[in-house]
């Protein structure tokens, strides 16, 4: 499979699997649209992103999405509009762990910082820059879940609560988009994967036991097939969706 001439945003990339996802994806063809709050690092995964394609582009755009407002959203969709005609597709990555407490001491601030980085921007980014999807010929919109957005567990309190509504969010883009437009809406958990901020929740963990983020690179790149158009569902874990790109 291969993602060609597609235009595609990706948060959080100057880490972990958006890092990963970034560079593997530019090697397939993909002009990459870096998000990140960190100039530094976003430049170094700059570098390393494939610009050997004809007419192959790349865009760094610098954001705390912590801060995301209407003005600052619009702001980031006349900067891709300058260099690009479309948007094919949207990976919502970004997101912060922030404390691992029970609800009752969780620190006000920092739940508000989780919320906003892990819902509310993606809801910010995806409402204004909708518009440059609907242009594209196959357009896609991927939130990454976690297995704490079915199951409410102790400890893991605003990103549990964020990821949650995160899923809502999702569906409900879903819901409004089936009939209305050509973007097709998906929601995915990776699933346990060898990351700086697994590290921050599990510090007892093996990180040799996990799958890299590279591991995820075919279940990422199925979303932007044809063969997704057809799903029947939005919500996928990596087992199941790693079962039906095996299959193809």
């Amino acid at each position: 499979m291969t993602v060609l001439k597609k235009n595609i945003l990706i948060t959080g990339s100057s880490d972990g699997i958006g890092k990963s996802l970034a560079i593997q994806f530019a090697k397939l063809g993909a002009n990459i649209i870096l998000l990140g709050k960190d100039s530094n690092k976003l430049d170094h995964v700059y570098d390393q992103l494939d610009h050997s394609h004809p007419a192959q582009k790349h865009l760094i755009l610098q954001a705390d999405l912590a801060s995301l407002t209407n003005e600052s959203a619009q702001e980031i969709l006349v900067a891709i509009s300058q260099d690009f005609e479309v948007l094919d597709g949207i990976i919502h990555n970004a997101a912060i762990l922030g404390t691992m407490s029970p609800l009752a001491d969780y620190d006000l601030s920092t739940w508000d910082k989780v919320m906003n980085v892990n819902l509310r921007a993606p809801f910010i980014l995806t409402k204004t820059l909708k518009v440059m999807l609907e242009d594209a010929g196959m357009p896609r919109l991927i939130f990454t879940s976690s297995g704490v957005a079915n199951v409410g567990k102790s400890f893991w309190g605003a990103y549990s609560v964020s990821k949650f509504g995160m899923k809502g969010l999702a569906e409900i883009f879903v819901d409004e988009l089936e009939t209305t437009s050509n973007i097709k809406v998906f929601n995915f958990d990776p699933g346990k994967t060898r990351t700086s901020m697994r590290a921050t929740a599990y510090p007892a963990e093996d990180p040799r036991t996990l799958k890299t983020a590279d591991e995820l690179l075919d279940c990422y790149l199925w979303f932007f097939t044809e063969e997704s158009s057809s799903a029947t569902k939005n919500y996928f874990n990596f087992s199941e969706l790693s079962k039906i790109v095996s299959a193809t």
